[in-house]
């Protein structure tokens, strides 16, 4: 059934859950070929998703397919990943993403309370949720842009750890855009250790969570995935920009 505002986000139905299944395991391992094929795509640190039941994952956003890239990372287990609400009320698009895990984040002052109301359904089906705090997608770009603080603010007031994700690029051996060399480049996504938000949040004496320490837990994350990049020679060579968006979806 196609989304519409107001709807919950999650639909837990079974015969909703019996297609995600099936769409999923369908089309994921024709994208991740594609993928691989394009960008030599390889996982690192797996092993630092394992033992959680419930955990946020944040990661830039560097490419059209990185949902296939967090996918992955994640198997054999599922993440939802958030998207704009206006994607997921596409024609067929819509239902598609939803089909693969994707929920919207709701429009208006009340979508972060809505989301939030949601959690406790979305954890009882997959054990994270993903986000990109960037807001948009920068090609092929390895210096991070400031986070925005609603997936930090989800992860404090669920009490729960950030695990952040980091797709890093890399030229090869020959020069780029060379007879001999790549048009794009290589890619390698990492894990990170989990940060706890009880490191950063502080709350007043009405017990509420402050907004400036939220910030300082986004930008600690956002600090410690640019290190990463950095410490591994992240390339930007083959940066081009925001992606473009798509007319009547999130435009």
């Amino acid at each position: 059934m196609p989304y519409r505002h107001g709807r919950p986000i999650i639909d837990s139905s079974l015969p909703f859950r019996i297609a995600t299944a099936m769409t999923f395991y369908t089309v994921w391992p024709i994208a991740q070929l594609a993928n691989w094929l394009h960008l030599s795509t390889r996982f690192e640190n797996r092993r630092k998703l394992r033992g959680f039941s419930r955990a946020i994952l944040v990661s830039n956003h560097v490419t059209f397919l990185d949902p296939v890239i967090v996918s992955g990372m994640v198997l054999p287990y599922r993440t939802w990943q958030t998207l704009l609400e206006a994607t997921v009320e596409a024609p067929f698009l819509g239902t598609f993403t939803r089909l693969l895990g994707g929920i919207p984040i709701p429009r208006g002052r009340e979508g972060f309370r809505k989301l939030l109301e949601s959690a406790e359904n979305a954890f009882t089906y997959r054990r994270f949720i993903h986000f990109y705090p960037e807001g948009e997608c920068f090609l092929y770009n390895q210096q991070i842009r400031e986070f925005k603080s609603g997936a930090f603010r989800f992860a404090a007031e669920l009490g729960i750890p950030v695990i952040p994700l980091v797709t890093i690029f890399s030229e090869g051996p020959f020069k780029p855009y060379s007879l001999l060399g790549r048009s794009v480049p290589r890619e390698t996504i990492v894990a990170l250790d989990a940060v706890y938000p009880d490191q950063y949040i502080k709350r007043d004496e009405r017990g509420e969570i402050s907004p400036e320490s939220v910030k300082v837990f986004a930008r600690e994350v956002r600090e410690i995935m640019q290190k990463e990049i950095d410490a591994r020679h992240g390339s930007s060579v083959f940066s081009r920009g925001r992606m473009k968006r798509i007319k009547g979806i999130n435009d």
